[in-house]
């Protein structure tokens, strides 16, 4: 597993779920948005995060507060 991967998908969720905001569009210029939805849902799954979620929606990715 990429630490720095890990490292930046921990702030964009720490950062999402601190605030109010209910649906978020990720833009990182460096990683792809599979890989970022790949490995969001696979930190949100194993930090027990409930009520968010990681999406793709015509190739943009999303992070959602359900």
């Amino acid at each position: 597993m990429n630490e720095e991967l890990v490292k930046t998908v921990d702030e964009y969720l720490d950062k999402f779920i601190s605030s109010d905001l209910v649906t978020i569009k990720i833009k990182d210029e460096n990683y792809p948005p599979e890989s970022l939805k790949r490995m969001m849902l696979n930190r949100i799954k194993e930090r027990n995060l409930e009520g968010v979620t990681a999406y793709m929606f015509i190739k943009e990715l999303y992070l959602e507060k359900i």
